[in-house]
Formats: C-alpha cells, sequence, structure tokens
C-alpha cells in the first residue's frame, strides 16, 4: 500500500511541517518518474532554503502568521507584556492607631507591655531607643477583650495624611495607609508646632553624649517603609525624623535622575532605625518610656504644646496578608493573594 504524501501531510498538527510536506510531496510525485536520486535531494534542498530564510519565505508569511502568534501567546500568558506589568503598582493597607492615655493607666501600661515581646529587637538598639525615651516591642495573637476594646477607634482617618485628627479631643485616632511596598510612607506622629525643644542622646554618633537642639516648625514624623514576606507577614523598617524649618526647594536623584521637590528640612535619627519581621498576626506597639524630659520620645508620643496631658502609643498593623513577589504567578503582588 503506497501513502499518498500531499494527503497524509494534511494531517500534521504544525502548520510549517504540513506546508513543507505538502510541497516535498508534490515535488517528489513530479520527479520520481524522471530522476530518483533528484527526488531524495529535493528533501535537503527545501529544508536548507528555510533554515536561510528563518522560517520567514515570504510566500509562506500570510499562511504562518496566524497560527505562529497564536502559540506564542498561549505560551507566553501575557508574559512578555513588560510595559503592563510595570504600570501596575499594588498598595497594601498599613493600619496605624494612635492611643491617648493617662501616665498611670493600668490596662495601657504593665498589662498592656507584659504581652509585648520587647526581645525581638537588638538589645543595643533597645538600649539606644530606652535612652531617648521610646519603647518598643511586637505583640502576636489576639488582644484580651478588655485591652482590645481600648484599640477600638473613636475617630477613623482613612484620608488625611497630615496629622490634624491627632490634635482633636480623641482618644484613640486609626489611620489606613495605602504603602506601596518598598517605598517611602509618612506617619505623623506630632503636628508641626512653632518650636520643638528636643534632647537627644547618642543617636548619630557612637560616643555617650547628650546634645540639644530647637527646631523651628518642626514636627515628628515616622518613615516606614514595608516589603511582603513569603509567610504573610512583611519586612517592616521605620526611622524617626523630624521635620523642620521652612519649606525649601531642593533637586532629589531617583532612579538615575534628577527631580525637583519642595519640602521641609529632614533631620533623620540614624541610629534608631527599627528593622524587624512583622508576621501577618503581629502588631507592632511604640510608646514613649520614663517621665517628660524633652527626649524624643517625649516628641513624639507628648503633646509639646501641652494641650494634653499623659502620652500616646502607636499600634502598626497589615490589613491583608501579603506574599512575596517570588513565590506569585503574576510579576506583582498583590494585597488579595
Amino acid at each position: 500500500m503506497q501513502v499518498d504524501p500531499v494527503r497524509w501531510s494534511a494531517y500534521l498538527p504544525c502548520p510549517l511541517l504540513r506546508i513543507c510536506s505538502q510541497a516535498n510531496g508534490r515535488i517528489m510525485q513530479s520527479c520520481r518518474p524522471a530522476s530518483p536520486a533528484l527526488s531524495r535531494l529535493v528533501p535537503h534542498a527545501l529544508l536548507l532554503v528555510l533554515t536561510l530564510a528563518g522560517c520567514r519565505l515570504p510566500l509562506l508569511d500570510g499562511l504562518l502568521t496566524s497560527s505562529a502568534d497564536d502559540s506564542a501567546e498561549a505560551l507566553l500568558g501575557g508574559l512578555g507584556d513588560g510595559s503592563a506589568a510595570a504600570g501596575k503598582l499594588e498598595t497594601l493597607p498599613l493600619e496605624c492607631t494612635f492611643i491617648r492615655h493617662a501616665e498611670k493607666d493600668a490596662d495601657l501600661g504593665d498589662a498592656l507591655w507584659n504581652l509585648v515581646d520587647e526581645q525581638c529587637l537588638p538589645t543595643d538598639l533597645r538600649y539606644r531607643l530606652n535612652s531617648n525615651g521610646l519603647r518598643a516591642g511586637m505583640i502576636r495573637g489576639s488582644l484580651p477583650p478588655a485591652l482590645a476594646a481600648r484599640f477600638r477607634p473613636t475617630a477613623d482617618a482613612a484620608g488625611p495624611t497630615d496629622g490634624s485628627l491627632l490634635e482633636a479631643d480623641q482618644a484613640v485616632v486609626r489611620r489606613v495607609v495605602q504603602a506601596l511596598a518598598g517605598r517611602s510612607t509618612e506617619i505623623v506622629a506630632t503636628p508641626r508646632v512653632p518650636e520643638l525643644v528636643l534632647l537627644e542622646r547618642d543617636t548619630r554618633s557612637s560616643a555617650e553624649q547628650l546634645s540639644g537642639q530647637t527646631y523651628a516648625d518642626a514636627s515628628a514624623i515616622f518613615d516606614v517603609r514595608i516589603t511582603p514576606a513569603a509567610d504573610g507577614g512583611i519586612g517592616l523598617s521605620l526611622t524617626p525624623l523630624i521635620k523642620h524649618g521652612p519649606i525649601e526647594r531642593s533637586w532629589i536623584g531617583d532612579d538615575g535622575a534628577f527631580r525637583l521637590e519642595a519640602g521641609q528640612r529632614k533631620t533623620l535619627m540614624d541610629r534608631l532605625v527599627l528593622e524587624l519581621r512583622l508576621p501577618a498576626d503581629g502588631i507592632l506597639i511604640l510608646a514613649s518610656a520614663g517621665p517628660p524630659s524633652s527626649s524624643l520620645g517625649d516628641a513624639f508620643f507628648r503633646d509639646p504644646r501641652g494641650r494634653h496631658e499623659g502620652r500616646r502609643l502607636l499600634a502598626v498593623r497589615m490589613l491583608a496578608r501579603t506574599t512575596d513577589p517570588m513565590f506569585t504567578a503574576g510579576p506583582a503582588a498583590t494585597a488579595d493573594d
């Protein structure tokens, strides 16, 4: 039984193989009676021509374009669209809750700090924080019902981020910030005051020394950067800083280019940077430590104007589980993962 190569080639799945087989079959049928040697050379010659042409023969372009494009698009699955992936920025909801309480509040004093793990921070960092009137630690899991009731907000600040709601007479103020992974996000702890007297101890030098500074038109701010983690939590970096002085224009280097930015001067507390891994069920607690003494803790968690007695604390947590981009199917992590 002799098989017709032209008819058999119609069942080939690949368009390129089907067309080459059909052409080869017709040539072999026309050349078989004349020269058997020539019929054996035809497939090799045809393969050489296709190779030199890069499989893009002008006569075959119209037949192969649709099928080849569909196959390539199915294999790539949209991963080749770099512009669409680069233009897609996903934000992560970061909840910041400020709680005002009395100096000798039993619930937010020892009862709270007995639940806080302060050992998650290095010993030398805890010493530098405490010497500047700051205290920090992490809570995992749910709070006791009586203590959780103290964290329920009386004011929800989902919109403004300038700290104006902190000036209101509210015991608990909750703010939700949509943060970009790896980008700077500012949390205003103390709104702008005409004059801020600040005593700093060992914040930017290795020597044990105490220095004082008076800042005009100053506000206390936490600069926060988050990084999604594979376990649903985040890597958290938090830097205290003071913005002060008049608004000035300056050139800022960013991604290999310079851009003009207007803003106040920033004084970073470099040696007080908090870096830790915050799990999905974790809450970061920051508060002042010790009596009032014009320390950094007073600037962030006591009212410099003296309008409110007592102190405040800050609770930071994520409202959605995160996913490390390395473990996602797409090019970017989403807050819904």
